[in-house]
């Protein structure tokens, strides 16, 4: 088919493009938003946007994106947590109320620890009782939320803060726009990146996900996703598998 015959085909003129575009690229819409309000912002109140404030906006983004990040592995299998942030609370609040008596290595784990029994009582919940993603983890939060409250009771007199090196690389910034917490962040990505992409649970992730439309939205390629099944010299695309079926039914 020539490139003429194929413009003039019906819903192939620049909107359908545009369109469909945005619908399969939905950071790049997200991105033009982006630049439209700062520089909105910039008209509004020039001297708001400077060096300083990029890094702020940076790193108040970062946690935000560290979550969504893990928010990702959710989506993709057609469910939601409403408890991550309670439970990212409540693990900062373990840490700042444990480093003094055990010391950050050890509270870092324990917090670690807390935060992955609460997602394993919440996967306990919707995986095998079957309870709505939504009801589960909203009541998980605000289990989190009143088990934190208990012990900041029984804690908040022991002189708790927030550890050096904890405040270092959550709120402070190299060459005013580059925040520590990139240190974190990007390893995490990175990591969550290689896994979805490269290994055998990542595909499965794709190929067994309900949601098509959230895995979309979260960036998940899932037309592209390719099941192996035993043998080395068979590999099978389900997006080909299925021309070849539609070649069949119209021949017959």
């Amino acid at each position: 088919m020539t490139a003429a015959t194929r413009a003039t085909e019906p819903g192939r003129g620049p909107a359908a493009t545009a369109r469909a575009l945005f619908r399969d690229y939905p950071l790049i819409p997200l991105i033009g938003l982006l630049i439209l309000l700062i520089l909105l912002i910039r008209i509004l109140q020039p001297e708001t946007v400077s060096l300083e404030w990029f890094g702020v906006i940076l790193r108040a983004s970062i946690p935000l994106a560290l979550l969504a990040a893990c928010q990702t592995i959710t989506f993709l299998t057609g469910g939601i947590d409403l408890s991550v942030g309670a439970v990212a609370s409540m693990s900062g609040f373990l840490v700042a109320t444990l480093v003094g008596n055990v010391g950050l290595v050890p509270a870092i784990l324990i917090a670690l620890a807390v935060a992955a029994l609460a997602g394993f009582f919440s996967g306990i919940g919707v995986g095998v009782f079957r309870v709505h993603p939504l009801i589960m983890t909203l009541g998980m939060s605000l289990v989190v939320l009143g088990l934190a409250n208990v012990w900041q009771i029984l804690m908040v007199q022991t002189g708790a803060g927030v550890p050096g090196e904890l405040r270092w690389i959550g709120s402070s910034t190299t060459a005013v726009i580059l925040p520590n917490s990139l240190l974190v962040f990007v390893p995490v990505s990175a990591f969550l990146l290689v896994m979805l992409r490269r290994t055998g649970f990542g595909r499965l992730l794709y190929a067994i996900g309900d949601n098509p439309v959230a895995s979309r939205l979260s960036g998940a390629r899932s037309w592209q996703v390719l099941c192996a099944p035993p043998g080395p010299a068979f590999r099978w695309s389900w997006p080909q598998s299925l021309t070849r079926l539609g070649r069949r039914r119209r021949r017959r």
